[in-house]
């Protein structure tokens, strides 16, 4: 069960894989304003959440519907 509370950079990370369907960690760090190694833990996170899903090799982040969900009812805050 994903958890209501992220922090601000697994937020910010999460709306950016939102935006960028198939984004690569480098691609999400230069959205997101921080280093990649920081959007990989967030990541990380976020999967184990079941908000994004990272693929086999780890190139591409997308958001699960938890994650589509969770974006849509936050995204007035």
């Amino acid at each position: 069960m994903p958890s209501a509370d992220l922090s601000d950079t697994e937020s910010r990370v999460l709306r950016a894989v939102h935006a960028k369907e198939g984004a690569d960690l480098y691609d999400l760090a230069r959205a997101v304003g921080t280093g990649p190694r920081t959007v990989q833990e967030a990541v990380r996170r976020l999967a184990r959440d079941d908000l994004v899903h990272v693929s086999e090799r780890g190139a591409h982040v997308q958001c699960t519907r938890s994650g589509d969900r969770w974006v849509r009812q936050h995204e007035a805050t």
